[in-house]
């Protein structure tokens, strides 16, 4: 037995040795594994951080590549950036967005009109979304929009004042005839904005409002004859568009008629009676003394007849708008034999186009006297309905004045506007004018308050 287990005995050496040397092998194995698995890993973390650090290189260098191209400008780029910060910087996005808008685009524009009222640190965000909402609104080319956008950048409101580019924007409505904007353009060829003033646009501009029939352009282009502003002084010219504005309602351009015809004429009185009695009516009252004043020119018979001009006239005046152009002007000048200025629509339609020579210079007198006549004609209505109308005003108004004086007291001997040396414009003299520009410039800026107020 004990010689079977010497026998063995190399053999199990054998076995333990092959054993521990496969273990040892394998455990070599399994360590040098882990050192290149971590080798690998260490490896590849270095990888991903220069990775990383190339990337990072590489955002940095897009992003001042981004501003510089953004403030060279460069509109995506701006939008790019503006669009980054809205959630975290909402000043600085408007920075970028302004510099956008500031380039025409639109997106921008929509976007400050939309973000500026949120920034609450800056008490003019409001204003600033306002601006830029009309900005906007302006470019579908409508005139109240561009008026009112070219009122804003005049006022530096929500915006830095660009007088320039508001004017031009203002100008573009007014050329779409829109009369707000014809009407300041008048008012800012002669304001102390306006150096140095230009007061042939501004008459330009005021008589382009009244030929369409506005009544400030009426009163306005009265001034510029009455003050000699852009044209020479012409009387019978001012009297005329204070005459259109005193037809359709406006006691002040009553009062004033009313005093341009307040002479030593019977004409002129019985006139000047019907006009002081109408203002008295609209509200001023020292028309009232006025008329008491005239009235002792005139005998007890005229005066009834004037009365009953007086109350067709109210009732005229009673349709307002809807009242024919003339309609009461040449009711006057049949009953009273006036033959003042009075333009065709041809001589408006070229005065409209600048051409500032007297209209009637031209002429030869037996053209005058037509011309004359077709201004008469052409200024009552070329429809039949008007023109019955205004035939039947006419009898009713002669019928009261027969019924009053027939016409005119014999006693005294007098006509109503035929005596060339007494005319209904005879002995006029320079009034004390109401509508002047410091009234006027008072007015848009009591209306401004109010609108700011609102």
């Amino acid at each position: 037995m004990n010689t079977e287990y010497r026998g063995d005995m190399p053999y199990l050496m054998v076995i333990t040795g092959l054993s521990a040397g496969l273990l040892a092998w394998i455990l070599y194995r399994v360590f040098t594994s882990q050192g290149k698995q971590q080798q690998s890993l260490v490896e590849k973390r270095q990888k991903e951080a220069r990775y990383q650090q190339v990337l990072e290189k590489a955002k940095i260098a897009e992003r001042e590549e981004k501003i510089f191209k953004a403030q060279t400008g460069h509109v995506s780029s701006q939008l790019s950036l503006a669009k980054e910060y809205e959630l975290t910087n909402v000043r600085e996005a408007i920075n970028w967005y302004e510099k956008a808008a500031k380039l025409d685009n639109i997106i921008a524009q929509n976007a400050l009109a939309r973000l500026c009222r949120a920034d609450i640190d800056d008490p003019d965000g409001e204003a600033k979304s306002q601006y830029w909402e009309q900005v906007v609104k302006a470019k579908r080319g409508e005139a109240k929009e561009l008026f009112e956008l070219g009122l804003l950048q005049i006022r530096g409101q929500g915006t830095e004042i660009d007088v320039e580019a508001g004017l031009e924007n203002v100008l573009q409505a007014a050329d779409k005839e829109l009369l707000g904007a014809m009407l300041f353009l008048g008012d800012w060829y002669l304001s102390e904005f306006s150096q140095p003033h230009e007061p042939l646009e501004a008459f330009l501009w005021r008589f382009r409002a009244a030929k369409q029939g506005d009544i400030n352009g009426f009163m306005k282009t009265a001034f510029c004859y009455q003050a000699g502003i852009g044209v020479s002084k012409d009387s019978s010219r001012a009297l005329y568009w204070l005459e259109r504005a005193a037809e359709r309602g406006e006691g002040e351009a009553q009062l004033l008629v009313a005093k341009m015809h307040n002479r030593d004429t019977m004409a002129d009185a019985s006139i000047a009676y019907i006009w002081y009695s109408l203002a008295y009516v609209n509200g001023y009252k020292q028309a009232k003394d006025a008329r008491d004043e005239v009235v002792q020119q005139l005998d007890i018979d005229t005066i009834l007849g004037v009365q009953n001009v007086a109350n067709r006239v109210y009732k005229l005046l009673k349709q307002g708008e809807d009242l024919e152009a003339h309609s009461v002007i040449n009711l006057l000048d049949k009953l009273y034999g006036r033959k003042g200025y009075r333009p065709t629509d041809e001589m408006l339609e070229t005065l409209a186009l600048g051409e500032l020579e007297t209209e009637m210079a031209t002429l030869q007198p037996v053209e005058k006297e037509r011309a004359g006549e077709q201004a008469s004609s052409s200024t009552v209505s070329t429809g039949s309905k008007a023109t019955e109308a205004f035939d039947t005003h006419t009898k009713t108004a002669e019928t009261d004045l027969n019924k009053g004086s027939q016409i005119l007291s014999t006693d005294t001997g007098m006509t109503f506007g035929t005596d060339s040396r007494h005319s209904p414009m005879s002995g006029y003299q320079q009034q004390s004018w109401q509508t002047s520009w410091d009234s006027l410039l008072a007015e848009n800026e009591n209306k401004q308050k109010r609108e700011n107020s609102d």
